[in-house]
C-alpha cells in the first residue's frame, strides 16, 4: 500500500500536521507527503525527508499550474488531505476522480473551506485530533502524537542544551507560535508573579517585538529546525501551555504537549479542548486565564524539583503507552483500512 498525504502549505506551520500524519502512516505503507512551497521554501521546523516533494506555489491564476503538479504527482492507493483547502482537499478530490482512490480529510482545527458541513457529517472519511472536532463533524479521532525515539531525554544532555539556549535559571518554555488564542498575554502575567523565572518562547521576527511585552520576563528563541526540538524541550523546567478559552482553542489540540510529554517534561495547561483528558494524572491544568493559578502551578513544579520530575516521568509513560507514533498509527490504520477495503 502507498499513502499520500497532501499539505495546502509546506511553508507554513501547518505543514506539521501533515507531517505527523505521515511519521504515523510510515507504520504500516510506504508514504509521499506533497504540497506547494513558496520561494523562501519549507517551514523552518520541517524536517528535510526524501520523502517530502513540493510543487512551486503560485497564486492565481498561476495557481492552476501548481494545482495540476499536485494532481499528477498524487499516487498514493488511499490520499490523506489535510484541511480542506484547494490545494490538499481539491487536489486530492481531482486525484482520486482520475484514479479511482479513497481520500480521508484530515481536520485539526475549524477552518470551513469546500464542503458543505452537512454533507461532512453525513458521510464522513476522516480523521480529526480533537473530541471537539469529532461531535461536530463526526469522523475518527487521530491525535496527533508524537515520536518518543526522538523526543527521548535520555538522548539529550540537558545541562549543554541549556548553555545552547542561554537558559541561565529558572526557565519557562512555551513551546508553540505565538497567536491569539494561545493565551500568551496572561502566561506573561502569570510569569511576574513568579520571581527570578524566565519564559522562553518560539519567536518570528515579528512576534512579540512590540513595546506592550517589554514589562513581562521573555526571552524570544529563534525558531530551531525539528531535529533541535527534543534539545530545546530538555533545556526547559517547565512547559506551559495555557491555550484561551476561545472557538479557536476549543477546536484545536496544541501538537507540542505531545513531544513535551515524550521528553518527560512537567506541563501546566489550561483546561481547554482535550488537555485535562490527555494531562489526567500527568500533568497541571489550570482554569483558562486564571493568572493567579497559572502562576501558583509554575511556582510549585519550579520550587519542587522531585515533584516536577516525578509528573514528567508519568506524562512520557502516557506518551507511550496512548500517543506514541506506532499507537497514532494504528488508529489511522483503522480510517485506511475501513476506506481501503
Amino acid at each position: 500500500m502507498r499513502v499520500t498525504v497532501l499539505s495546502h502549505d509546506l511553508s507554513s506551520n501547518a505543514v506539521m500536521r501533515a507531517h505527523r500524519l505521515a511519521k504515523a502512516a510510515m507504520t504500516f505503507s510506504d508514504v509521499e507527503l506533497i504540497g506547494p512551497a513558496g520561494r523562501k521554501g519549507a517551514w523552518a521546523a520541517l524536517p528535510q525527508e526524501t520523502w517530502i516533494r513540493a510543487v512551486r506555489k503560485r497564486r492565481f491564476p498561476e495557481f492552476f499550474a501548481s494545482f495540476m503538479e499536485l494532481v499528477d504527482v498524487a499516487h498514493g492507493d488511499v490520499l490523506i488531505a489535510v484541511k480542506p483547502h484547494l490545494a490538499s482537499f481539491g487536489t486530492a478530490l481531482l486525484a482520486a476522480e482520475r484514479r479511482h482512490v479513497p481520500i480521508i480529510l484530515d481536520l485539526d482545527d475549524l477552518d470551513i473551506a469546500l464542503a458543505p458541513r452537512t454533507e461532512w457529517a453525513a458521510n464522513p472519511s476522516m480523521s480529526d485530533p480533537s473530541t471537539a472536532l469529532q461531535r461536530r463533524f463526526g469522523g475518527t479521532l487521530v491525535p496527533h502524537g508524537s515520536d518518543p525515539n526522538l523526543f527521548d531525554p535520555a538522548r539529550v544532555d540537558r545541562e549543554s542544551a541549556r548553555r545552547a539556549f542561554g537558559f541561565g535559571g529558572p526557565t519557562v518554555l512555551f513551546p508553540g507560535l505565538p497567536r491569539s488564542h494561545k493565551g500568551l498575554e496572561p502566561l506573561g502575567r502569570a510569569m511576574r508573579k513568579v520571581p527570578g523565572a524566565r519564559l522562553a518562547v518560539l519567536c518570528r521576527p515579528q512576534d512579540l517585538a512590540g513595546r506592550e511585552w517589554e514589562p513581562f520576563p521573555l526571552d524570544r528563541i529563534p525558531l530551531v529546525p525539528y531535529p533541535s526540538l527534543p534539545r530545546l524541550l530538555a533545556a526547559a523546567d517547565v512547559v506551559a501551555v495555557p491555550q484561551s478559552d476561545s472557538e479557536a482553542a476549543r477546536y484545536q489540540m496544541p501538537m507540542k504537549v505531545f513531544d513535551a510529554m515524550a521528553m518527560g517534561k512537567p506541563i501546566v495547561a489550561s483546561a481547554v479542548s482535550d488537555l485535562p483528558l490527555v494531562l489526567e494524572g500527568c500533568g497541571r491544568v489550570t482554569p483558562p486565564g486564571d493568572v493567579d493559578t497559572l502562576a501558583a502551578g509554575i511556582a510549585e513544579l519550579l520550587g519542587n524539583p522531585e515533584a516536577a520530575r516525578a509528573l514528567g516521568e508519568r506524562a512520557r509513560a502516557r506518551c507511550l503507552e496512548q500517543y506514541s507514533i506506532e499507537r497514532i498509527g494504528e488508529r489511522l490504520l483503522e480510517v485506511v483500512s475501513r476506506v481501503a477495503g
